[in-house]
């Protein structure tokens, strides 16, 4: 088994660690994806949508994975991920689809339909975000733009605090894998450091870096060490992607890890 770091760019000679970040030099990188508004070609009814607002999500990172990170097999190769509404959506008043509202958006819900690969994931604090697996297909063809706004011209952003794609706009923007170089926890599942067990410590006893974990901390990146920025995530397989923030996801100032084998989710910000 592999794992893989991410860099952002439109070529492969000019990457970085984030859009607008440090420099990162990956050796021989991969075209894989892309992140920013623009997102997958699946059917427009089923771009996931918040559970209250109704507002479609906003479009985060859609990726190409390699064949180990594949979990759901080789007829869904690739994922998108997306955030969406947040913490002060009002969960008592949400919008529902109704063909014979005044709201543009209530009738357009009418014609909205779950992706059959989506999953919802919820945060602790009431925020939603979506993966859903792709075929090589909504891959491939894509990028494509989120449904249109169907609001009224002059209606206010979202108050929820969270992100949608009509009121959060980002420029897509191209995302390479490469092999990660000079990890020694690839393939083993990370756990909080314990005596005796296989995964290493990134840190010395005294909280500084152990000299081969300092390169690899900030990037996001498939399997091998976790740098979470508060507590390490309880479940967490060799199978997960652990994200810093791009294309406008917020986790204020902090990273998110998602497993594709337990499903396990978490962000904490910094």
């Amino acid at each position: 088994m592999k794992a893989y770091d991410l860099g952002f760019g439109d070529s492969a000679d000019k990457l970085a660690e984030t859009p607008g970040g440090e420099p990162l030099n990956l050796t021989a990188p991969v075209r894989s994806g892309w992140i920013g508004s623009e997102g997958p070609a699946i059917d427009p009814a089923t771009w996931p949508r918040g559970p209250v607002t109704g507002l479609p999500m906003m479009h985060a990172l859609t990726l190409r994975l390699p064949t180990d990170f594949q979990r759901r097999g080789p007829e869904f190769p690739a994922i998108a991920f997306f955030q969406g509404e947040g913490q002060y959506a009002d969960a008592t008043n949400p919008v529902e689809a109704d063909a014979s509202s005044a709201d543009p958006l209530a009738r357009e819900l009418v014609a909205t339909r779950l992706h059959p690969q989506l999953r919802l994931l919820h945060d602790e604090i009431g925020g939603v975000f979506a993966l859903i697996w792709l075929t090589d297909k909504e891959f491939g063809d894509g990028p494509l733009a989120p449904p249109a706004d169907m609001r009224p011209p002059g209606s206010p952003v979202a108050d929820d605090g969270g992100c949608n794609a009509w009121d959060d706009v980002h420029p897509t923007i191209g995302v390479w894998l490469a092999e990660r170089v000079g990890d020694p926890n690839v393939g083993v599942p990370p756990v909080e450091y314990e005596p005796d067990t296989r995964y290493e410590d990134p840190l010395t006893e005294d909280s500084g870096w152990n000299p081969w974990a300092e390169p690899l901390f900030g990037r996001s990146h498939l399997g091998g060490t976790a740098f979470p920025v508060q507590a390490l995530p309880e479940g967490l397989t060799p199978y997960y992607l652990e994200i810093e923030e791009v294309a406008g996801v917020n986790f204020g100032g902090g990273n998110a890890q998602l497993d594709f084998e337990s499903g396990v989710f978490d962000w904490a910000c910094g």
